[in-house]
């Protein structure tokens, strides 16, 4: 998971930047983007990745000059794999 925030907001222009910048640096990182969840108001954004760990992530958006919150391993947590949270 990796976490962004952005003032000000995010442009049409700056996400198609960021995905132009980062694509290649996710690839060379071993890093698959699975989707992003970006706020109404285009001042937060979480994305979902497949990696190795975590690092490999931050070096991908460091190298892509894509700023960051934070990046943290993360486990799935839904009924359907886990019944017991009913």
């Amino acid at each position: 998971m990796l976490e962004a925030t952005f003032d000000p907001a995010l442009t049409d222009e700056d996400l198609k930047g960021h995905l132009e910048r980062v694509t290649p640096c996710l690839e060379q990182n071993n890093v698959r983007w699975i989707c992003s969840f970006l706020s109404e108001d285009r001042t937060r954004r979480i994305c979902i990745h497949e990696a190795s760990d975590a690092e490999a992530v931050r070096d991908a958006y460091r190298t892509a000059n894509i700023p960051f919150v934070r990046a943290w391993p993360a486990q799935l947590l839904s009924v359907e794999e886990n019944p017991s949270l009913k």
